[in-house]
Parts: C-alpha cells; sequence; structure tokens
C-alpha cells in the first residue's frame, strides 16, 4: 500500500520538480472535465445523427455529467479527507478515464449516460483533490494565485470545446476526438501514480499521520460552518448562473431573440469564457496582494447583479454595447478562486477538501436548476404572446434575482485574517 501513498519518482525529483509535475497532472485532468462540460453542445450533431437521438436525449446526456458531479461534491471531499488527495486523484482520474472510454465508443442512449456520469463521478473527486494540493503545496499568501491559475487552465478546456473542436470535426468523428481525450486522461492517470505526492510534509520515514476526527464529527464541523453556507450562496448565485446561462442559453438569446447568425452569436459567450479566465488569475493575485477576499467577493458580487440587470431590462443590441456587457459577464464569475480560498480559510486542514467540495456544489447545483427553470420561464413568458426578445428579457430576471441574493449573501462573510 506504500506505493499507492508515495509517489515513487519522489525520492529522486527535486522538491519544486515533483510540485509542478504533480499539479500539471491534476491540472491536466480537470481541464477535460471542462471540455466534456462544453462539449456537448459542439458535437451534438454528430452524436444525434450517429446514435439517432432526439434533442430531449441528448439534453438528458448532456445534464447527466452536472447533477452527478454535484451529488458527489460531498461525497468526494470526505474521500479525499479521508484517504488523502493522491489515492483519490488517481480514483478518480481512473473513473474519468473509463467514463470517456465509454462515452466515446458508445452505440447507444445507455451507454452515453453511463459514460457522463462516471466522468462527472471521477472528476468530482480530482477537483478536490486539486484543491487540497493547492493548499498543501503553496504557501498561503500565494494560495489564490495558485487557485486562480488552476481556474484559468480550466476554463481554457472549455474553450477548446468550442472553436477548436468544431474545427476538428472536419477532420474527426466525434467520437475519434472523445477517444482521444480518454486516451490523454489514461496516460496522465498513469503519471499521477508516479509523480503525485500527497504533501511535501511526507517523506518516507514519517510515522503515520494523527487519527482524524470520526466522519460524523467532521461532517458537523464542516456543515455547522455559517461562512461556508454564505459563501455556498455566493458562488452558486454569480457562477451557477454563469455555467448554466453560457453553457446553453447565451447563443439561442442571441441568433433567436435577436437575429444574428449562429457563428456571430457564438462569438458572445467565447469572449465571456476568455474574460473569466483572465479574471480568475487577476482576482487570485489582487487578493494576495490586499492580503484579503472579502473586498473582492463584494465587488464581483455588485458586478454581478448590475450585469444581469442591464442583460434582462435594458434595451441593448447586439455589437460593442453587447459584447461589453458578455465580457463583464464573464468577469462576474472571476471571484471563484477567492471563494475557494475563503473557504480553505475557514476550516481546519483536516477539513479542507468537504470545505471547497460543499462550497463548489453551490455553483453546479444552481446551474443545473437554472438550466431548466430558464428554459421553462422561456415557455411560460411565450405562452403571454410575448415577443423572443421579451420571453428572454422575462427569463433574465431568474439570474438577476440569484445575483441580488448573492450579493445579500456576500455581505455577512467575514474575513479570517489568514488570507
Amino acid at each position: 500500500m506504500s506505493f499507492f501513498r508515495r509517489a515513487p519518482l519522489a525520492a529522486v525529483l527535486p522538491r519544486p520538480w515533483l510540485k509542478w509535475a504533480g499539479w500539471s497532472l491534476l491540472v491536466t485532468i480537470f481541464m477535460t472535465g471542462f471540455f466534456f462540460r462544453f462539449a456537448p453542445a459542439t458535437l451534438s450533431a454528430g452524436i444525434q445523427l450517429d446514435l439517432r437521438l432526439s434533442a430531449t436525449a441528448l439534453g438528458l446526456v448532456a445534464s447527466m455529467h452536472f447533477w452527478v458531479y454535484t451529488a458527489m461534491q460531498v461525497p468526494a471531499g470526505l474521500l479525499v479527507d479521508r484517504l488523502g488527495l493522491r489515492r483519490a486523484g488517481l480514483l478518480g482520474g481512473a473513473i474519468t478515464a473509463l467514463g470517456a472510454w465509454i462515452f466515446g465508443t458508445a452505440d447507444g442512449l445507455a451507454a452515453l449516460m453511463w459514460g457522463t456520469g462516471l466522468m462527472g463521478m471521477g472528476l468530482s473527486a480530482v477537483f478536490v483533490a486539486l484543491m487540497k494540493y493547492n493548499t498543501l503545496w503553496f504557501r498561503p499568501e500565494r494560495h489564490s494565485v495558485a487557485m486562480g491559475a488552476t481556474m484559468l487552465l480550466a476554463a481554457l478546456g472549455s474553450m477548446l470545446a468550442e472553436s477548436p473542436t468544431a474545427l476538428l470535426l472536419h477532420w474527426l468523428d466525434w467520437n475519434q476526438i472523445v477517444l482521444v481525450l480518454a486516451a490523454l486522461t489514461t496516460v496522465v492517470t498513469l503519471g499521477l501514480l508516479l509523480a503525485c505526492q500527497e504533501s511535501p510534509l511526507i517523506l518516507p520515514d514519517q510515522p503515520p499521520a494523527p487519527r482524524r476526527p470520526g466522519l460524523l464529527r467532521s461532517s458537523q464541523m464542516v456543515l455547522g460552518q455559517r461562512q461556508l453556507w454564505l459563501l455556498f450562496a455566493c458562488v452558486g448565485a454569480t457562477n451557477g448562473s454563469l455555467y448554466a446561462f453560457l453553457g446553453l442559453w447565451a447563443v439561442p438569446l442571441m441568433s433567436d431573440a435577436l437575429g444574428t447568425t449562429h457563428t456571430h452569436a457564438a462569438l458572445y459567450p467565447t469572449l465571456a469564457l476568455f474574460i473569466y479566465a483572465i479574471g480568475l488569475l487577476f482576482c487570485g493575485w489582487y487578493s494576495d496582494y490586499l492580503q484579503r477576499r472579502r473586498p473582492i467577493i463584494l465587488v464581483i458580487g455588485a458586478i454581478s447583479v448590475a450585469v444581469w440587470g442591464m442583460l434582462a431590462l435594458a434595451p441593448w443590441q447586439p455589437g460593442v454595447g453587447a459584447f461589453l456587457l458578455f465580457g463583464l459577464l464573464g468577469f462576474s464569475g472571476s471571484h471563484v478562486a477567492v471563494i475557494f480560498s475563503l473557504a480553505k480559510e475557514s476550516v481546519g486542514a483536516i477539513n479542507v477538501g468537504f470545505a471547497i467540495a460543499l462550497v463548489n456544489m453551490g455553483a453546479f447545483l444552481v446551474a443545473a436548476i437554472v438550466q431548466v427553470a430558464f428554459g421553462g420561464m422561456l415557455d411560460l413568458a411565450q405562452g403571454w404572446n410575448l415577443t423572443e426578445r421579451e420571453a428572454y428579457q422575462v427569463a433574465l430576471l431568474l439570474p438577476l434575482a440569484l445575483s441580488l441574493l448573492g450579493f445579500l449573501a456576500a455581505l455577512g462573510v467575514r474575513e479570517t485574517g489568514k488570507g
């Protein structure tokens, strides 16, 4: 079992090399997760044609990843805190790779559902393992920068699922693209086995770790933290709404309601994702520079309210103004790394995985709910004989209301003094 507790290369690699090797491997698998969350929209035509799926069936496949990933956040947090990030990361990587292989070789709806479900399950463990890796391997005063760089690269994974994947479809089938990602995930997971070390403090002759609190006690310690539930609400209101809108409803808004071409419509969420990625790194750096978390969360929360308000209520049109709005919309989710840092600082080191997983669950739970509720509000509004644009304005009141709740939650967040 020592082989699974310690990386074989830990004995030969210099400490800095070992640190970046483990981080790079975990981040690579995490990037594939963001790719698979946004790829169904790009790959949908080929999947539907080859497997003869209805739009409803394809929607089930896309949402399965979100629901499983959300449901597994707390179990994954407990798993990482109990088994350690190395073993949990290996298990998560293996399950993710298995899911990708099943998805890429699927011959029907059932296999697709199993594949995307397993990917959601595996990536939940990889995410928490990566967050705990950042906690253990990076100094506290650099933690938000590390989180920002992590989320920046993850966001790039989602961008690769858009235009680059659409270009690849000129030469490869959808399942060939998925199988390339499956092979990459398999190889990287094997790399974790060799080079992902639990902690820079673990040495070959180190005695066993002290006894951890029981599972029930650990759960009580985390779930009883008011601060974590406020952060849960903050990230759910901003990032949950953002992921749901950019992942499903932004392009139809621009094309169906505002009359742009599909190609032109796709530019707006692409810009938002780009600004989101850059903003993650900036907010992480600036938070560490200030040695404070709360001001960043408050300012970004206010921007979120303002942007959703303008999208829902202002008479904007496609063009420069719309690009500016979508850029600000992307920036309104870029404080997530700072939120994760504050969650880490709000609990003891032994419960970091559980705490970050609980907060992260807010984003994906709200995203899954908003994707469905937004469509329901559109259907309801269209039944009132409104125009397509007016129907979307009604539906956009949902993320606006959520952003207001998120800002109210942000007002209750406190500094820990550990930043």
